[in-house]
């Protein structure tokens, strides 16, 4: 007997999940029945984890109000306060982008970091290539953005094969091949792709492959196309088939199984979609900010992107307000640092504890 479909918006199981694995469902899947509780919690959990935080100034020994206030200005009053927070949402914008998309179908990759990295690294060799590196600006930038994108998608794709030929967790093959990842950088920017000219272990310059500025706006490119991005991907999942099989996948496996198709194939263009948005944004970094790659590219992004797509519901734009929201936060901190005396590590303390707040919300929710 052929299985009904299911709807975006049905339960999992037609027979009924414990409560566990429904606050599991409805925090992967974005379960927006409630569209009051899908908002309120995680703006909740922000303010609760800044009570704490606030809380923790005040044994530092500074008044709350005051290092608020400092942060909010390092933001929108700062030279190039917002401009610089636009730029560090960029790489968490796109790959939190990509992870949500995973997250909606249930195939729940802890891959980003190592996809950023290789995607990263094959922009960087294609760029800096001998005979590629002296193509015009515009051809070495697309072609580029291109060597990326396949980068981290076949970086992505791998743990679907992996599931697919070997039925091995997604989870943990794509957990360990960011170890893969961060060696082949190692050994990129100190064999594969090095400047012999350093004596320090970096890329070559990517030159012509550099993105330009924004006119008006003091960003480069990348963010751009990162923000575009947003309305593509709420289109992309409200407006096609493929997004209604996202949701259908994430809902009901077998349901999919039998009326939309191969779970596996489906599985495998979700890993590479998301891949190919963390190697893009690995190319941005580069060719953006940074210009060369370093053994210490990377900077975690793979992992706080899991965060944004987690507090911005697994949907775009939710994804947006999140990357936003945390940039400005970690922007407008280290300003507040040059005023104030505060441990470096309080950032990072706010972010794990908006997440906790969340959890835990939704915990009591259920």
């Amino acid at each position: 007997m052929t299985a009904p479909a299911v709807s975006p918006g049905a339960p999992g199981s037609p027979t009924g999940s414990p409560s566990a694995e429904s606050l599991f469902a409805r925090w992967f899947t974005g379960d927006n029945s409630n569209r009051a509780l899908t908002i309120a919690g995680p703006l909740l959990s922000f303010v609760a984890a800044m009570l704490v935080g606030a809380i923790i100034v005040i044994f530092e020994g500074e008044n709350p109000a005051a290092v608020a206030g400092a942060i909010v200005q390092g933001v929108f009053t700062e030279p190039n306060g917002i401009a610089n927070t636009l730029i560090a949402a960029s790489p968490l914008l796109l790959i939190g982008l990509g992870l949500a998309v995973a997250y909606r179908a249930k195939v729940f990759s802890i891959g980003a970091e190592g996809q950023y990295v290789v995607g990263a690294v094959a922009a960087t060799a294609w760029a800096t290539a001998p005979g590629v590196r002296d193509l015009p600006g515009f051809l070495l930038i697309v072609s580029a953005i291109l060597a990326g994108i396949i980068g981290g998608g076949a970086w992505g794709a791998l743990p679907a094969v992996l599931r697919s030929r070997f039925g091995t967790s997604i989870v943990i093959s794509s957990l360990l091949l960011n170890y893969v990842g961060a060696a082949f950088l190692q050994w990129a920017v100190r064999s594969g792709i090095d400047d012999p000219g350093s004596a320090v272990p970096k890329s070559r310059d990517v030159a012509n492959a550099r993105l330009p500025l924004v006119p008006g706006l003091d960003v480069h490119l990348g963010v751009v196309i990162s923000l575009l991005l947003v309305p593509a991907f709420i289109l992309l999942m409200r407006g096609t088939r493929f997004g209604y099989r996202v949701d259908v996948l994430g809902n009901n496996a077998a349901a999919h199984g039998a009326n939309e198709g191969s779970i596996a194939r489906m599985t495998l263009l979700i890993m590479v979609i998301s891949g190919g948005c963390a190697g893009l944004a690995g190319y941005f970094e580069v060719a953006g900010v940074t210009g060369r790659l370093n053994s210490t590219s990377g900077a975690g992004y793979g992992f706080t992107a899991i965060l944004i797509a987690l507090l911005g519901r697994l949907t775009p734009f939710g994804v947006l307000v999140a990357a936003l929201g945390m940039s400005g936060l970690s922007i407008g901190f280290e300003s507040a640092q040059r005023d104030y005396d505060l441990p470096a590590s309080l950032v990072g303390v706010l972010r794990a504890l908006i997440i906790v707040f969340l959890v835990a919300g939704d915990a009591l929710i259920a």
